[in-house]
């Protein structure tokens, strides 16, 4: 048992340095000594918060607004060197991956788990009056019912647009366009979400917007790579860690300085070199 609980300590003493994930059989040991982790990658997750499917109508068209602005300026940065280019030779060609690097944030920038699409947890639905407004925080919130619905909102966009969504991207910049043509294109043409006023908002209930901490949003950003990765595990805060060790410390399995992190297969025996001579 002391040596399994020794194997354990290293584990976590690699898990804290690492910030890597322990198997369940791990997990089961420190839970039994009293000691919970944070879930992440794809195992313990809570579910998603459901959508708010009555929003939508409402907010469709400051949604598409709100992502033309974004997207127009990233692809504005992307496209930079793209249009700067001159050619020094008549028929000279050059490749550029500006087009395919718009096209990928584009694709992902509903998602409030890439960096892309963080700005979809950072808003919080407001009424004002009859219609449902979109007010931006300053800083990151709990993706709940608010955040899906966004979320969801700003996908259906997409597939209305389609392609012409990156292909009028592409035009605007080159083109030099100003963002409030580029959303007249995009929102009301390509897309027909803003062809017409949303209808007034009667009544509806409100979802506090809940900020997250700064550690909460790091061990979201962990989650998301964890995931993306096909990883999955328990993450242990730095003071559950320090606690196990105490406790290990106690039960006389660690030195002045901890649990020890060799196995002992290095040491020397001084005695029996010096039978041997």
């Amino acid at each position: 048992m002391a040596a399994r609980l020794l194997c354990v300590a290293l584990l976590c003493a690699r898990a804290q340095a690492q910030g890597m994930s322990m198997s369940a059989e791990e997990e089961e040991m420190l839970e039994q000594m009293g000691i919970k982790g944070q879930p992440m990658g794809r195992k313990n997750l809570q579910p998603q918060a459901e959508v708010l499917k009555g929003d939508l109508k409402f907010i469709y068209c400051n949604v598409c607004r709100k992502m033309v602005e974004l997207a127009h300026g990233k692809a504005a940065e992307l496209l930079d060197k793209r249009f700067r280019y001159k050619a020094k030779r008549k028929n000279e060609l050059t490749e550029f991956d500006g087009e395919g690097a718009v096209q990928e944030y584009v694709e992902k920038m509903c998602n409030p788990l890439k960096p892309e699409g963080e700005w979809v947890s950072k808003i919080d639905l407001v009424q004002e009056g009859e219609q449902l407004l979109l007010g931006m925080q300053p800083t990151h919130g709990h993706c709940e019912r608010e955040c899906r619905t966004i979320e969801q909102a700003c996908n259906d966009v997409l597939d209305k647009a389609d392609t012409e969504f990156t292909e009028i991207l592409y035009a605007s910049v080159k083109e030099k366009s100003p963002l409030e043509q580029v959303q007249r294109y995009i929102c009301n043409r390509a897309a027909g979400v803003c062809k017409k006023k949303p209808p007034p908002v009667k009544s509806r209930k409100d979802y506090k917007f809940r900020p997250m901490s700064a550690e909460e949003k790091q061990m979201a950003d962990m989650q998301a790579n964890l995931k993306d990765t096909g990883m999955s595990g328990t993450m242990y805060r730095r003071e559950d860690l320090a606690g196990m060790m105490d406790k290990l410390g106690d039960m006389g399995l660690g030195g002045e300085g901890g649990v020890p992190m060799g196995d002992g297969s290095d040491d020397v025996d001084e005695s029996a070199e010096k039978e041997e001579l």
